[in-house]
């Protein structure tokens, strides 16, 4: 574990203060934050950010999909605001940091407290490239009845939140609830309706709540559609080339794991050569196997196209 001497020094901010956000005492259905609890850098009012949460049980194509989304919003110029959950949450985070971009987490706690304890590296990385706030003094616990309050926070930091995977009673749906009660802009990515955690973002697009997104390139036509941009090199990358046999493996899976024999089944081979076949996507990175089954990246899909 890092030495907590590594950590800059915690600081509170008040409402009034240089530091606070005003639109964090816009009014909504519950009140804001009467103070924060602040680790990391300034949090600057001038610095537009998006919100990305989720799941914290994503699937493979769920983990993508944020990563891709924060990674091409940091790159724009945008803050990402999330959670730092396990799955969704922190998948944005660290896409944000690898590409030097800045992320805020939100705590359900007080700073000091190690949760997730997953996370606790990606904390440390945050508090030194990014910002870690909470509304909780140290050594309040992760309670339950914490989070739908600090769920608040992230939505009125945010000039609107990407929901990707989650159920329909998922604290990422309590964020967009919160989110178009301070008439923030609602974003959800799509998902297989066998896919359970994606119920909740498929609802939100139904019920014509939040806008579908299938590419980061929506959300800034959106929010920034006067903005000059184009990604930095490699973070776009181009379709790896396939071969048919390989189209073939890759057009067998499903939204869901699927299973080595049910793969081998519909290509009609014997399951070795599929293996053999799946193990070599594998490593170019165009699946991933996981419990249950392979599935699709986000690289797999584009070679298919």
């Amino acid at each position: 574990m890092i030495a907590a001497r590594t950590r800059p020094a915690p600081r509170t901010v008040y409402p009034g203060d240089r530091e606070w956000p005003w639109h964090l005492s816009e009014s909504g259905a519950q009140p804001g934050p009467e103070r924060l609890f602040v680790a990391g850098a300034p949090l600057a009012d001038s610095a537009p950010a998006v919100a990305v949460v989720g799941t914290r049980r994503p699937s493979a194509a769920g983990v993508a999909s944020a990563r891709t989304i924060a990674r091409t919003l940091a790159q724009a110029g945008f803050g990402i605001v999330s959670g730092l959950a396990v799955g969704i949450d922190a998948a944005a985070h660290a896409a944000a940091l690898e590409v030097g971009g800045t992320t805020v987490a939100v705590l359900g706690c007080g700073l000091d407290v190690d949760y997730p304890t997953s996370n606790l590296r990606l904390k440390e990385q945050i508090i030194q490239q990014g910002i870690v706030v909470s509304e909780y003094p140290a050594g309040v616990r992760p309670l339950k009845r914490n989070f739908p309050a600090r769920n608040r926070i992230i939505a009125a930091l945010s000039l609107g939140v990407v929901v990707v995977e989650g159920a329909m009673t998922s604290g990422a749906l309590v964020t967009a609830r919160l989110a178009l009660d301070l008439n923030r802009s609602v974003y959800a990515v799509p998902g297989s309706v066998r896919n359970p955690m994606a119920a909740g973002p498929n609802e939100l697009i139904r019920t014509s709540r939040a806008a579908l997104v299938t590419d980061p390139g929506h959300i800034l036509e959106d929010l920034a559609p006067s903005l000059v941009w184009s990604p930095s090199p490699g973070s776009a990358a181009s379709p790896a080339p396939v071969d048919r046999a390989e189209a073939d493996v890759l057009g067998a899976l499903e939204d869901t794991p699927t299973p080595l024999d049910r793969i081998a089944g519909r290509l009609d081979v014997q399951p070795g050569r599929a293996a053999l076949a799946l193990a070599k996507l594998e490593v170019r990175g165009l699946v991933v196997r996981g419990r249950g089954g392979y599935l699709l990246t986000d690289s797999g899909a584009r070679a298919l196209t």
